[in-house]
């Protein structure tokens, strides 16, 4: 019923990516409304339900130490294609992590469950408390998901840099406050709690850690291309006690959580849709996000 679009997707349409072979079939995130269900299965047609496209095994050294999301074959058996008018999801996948949509919640909300996790995966790694002060760098779909979180869970002082007007715009309407990147100040002169990288741009991950405070945590959630290095400067990070962190993918707590946040009434993530487009349109949606040019679109398959 309703297929996100996502920076992965953009990243594949651009120069490939290891996990979108090219030529390949688009679209990961969705909800839709079940047309068979196989043997045993909990759904049945008719169901309008939510998911993601990969579940871990429970069964791997990583899985079995509490890190599902490094699970050995987490994406042997990922989704691909939902783009398409129908789409198969796996048995380990529709058991683990396929769940009913609930009336109240549009398809096209229900669709961002996958990008909502990995937000999900990356705040579980942050002990923020109401009084926190967190600066989040990227006004891009996973930097506005990362405000919605972040206030659902109470925190305060949330700030959004960037440089889109619009997306900037749309952080604010989450809550919020906003700044140009380069006019970022440190919070009360001593830096923020925790700092979110979510550009994946080298030199972001590199001055991200400028704005920490001492004691803080860096957390870099953008992914660079492969190959790429990134430096730091090693006294701050020693004698200022900054810790680094970045997270990968997400386990099945993780979706639960972004499950609960999403069926919340108080979490709105529709600044975050710009419009539905026809799959025919599918270069031009790209070349506007590349630009830009919206933050998500819907294809309704």
């Amino acid at each position: 019923m309703a297929a996100t679009t996502c920076g992965t997707d953009l990243k594949a349409f651009v120069r490939g990516h290891p996990q979108i072979p090219m030529p390949g079939v688009f679209g990961h995130e969705y909800s839709g409304v079940v047309e068979k269900a196989g043997e045993g299965s909990s759904f049945k047609p008719g169901d309008a339900v939510m998911g993601v496209h990969s579940a871990p095994c429970q069964a791997c050294y990583w899985c079995t130490r509490g890190q599902e999301n490094l699970c050995d074959s987490i994406m042997a058996t990922k989704v691909l294609g939902s783009y398409a008018e129908f789409l198969l999801v796996p048995e380990r996948i529709a058991k683990l992590n396929l769940f009913s949509k609930p009336d109240h919640l549009s398809f096209e909300q229900a669709s961002l469950l996958e990008p909502l996790a990995c937000v999900a995966q990356g705040v579980s790694m942050l002990p923020v408390q109401k009084d926190s002060s967190v600066l989040v760098i990227g006004p891009g779909a996973i930097g506005l998901m990362f405000v919605g979180a972040l206030k659902i869970k109470g925190v305060e002082n949330v700030v959004l840099a960037g440089r889109n007007e619009t997306r900037l715009a749309a952080g604010a309407s989450l809550g919020a406050e906003t700044v140009k990147v380069d006019q970022i100040e440190k919070f009360e002169g001593r830096g923020f709690d925790y700092v979110v990288e979510c550009t994946g741009q080298v030199s972001v991950w590199e001055s991200s850690v400028d704005y920490a405070r001492r004691g803080a945590s860096v957390l870099l959630f953008g992914g660079p291309p492969g190959g790429t290095r990134a430096s730091f400067d090693t006294h701050r990070l020693h004698y200022d006690e900054i810790t680094l962190l970045s997270p990968f993918h997400f386990g099945t707590q993780a979706v639960r959580t972004a499950r609960e946040w999403l069926i919340d009434p108080r979490l709105d993530l529709s600044a975050l849709l710009s419009g539905d487009r026809k799959l025919e349109e599918g270069d031009q949606v790209f070349a506007d996000l590349k630009a830009g040019l919206g933050i998500k679109y819907v294809f309704r398959p």
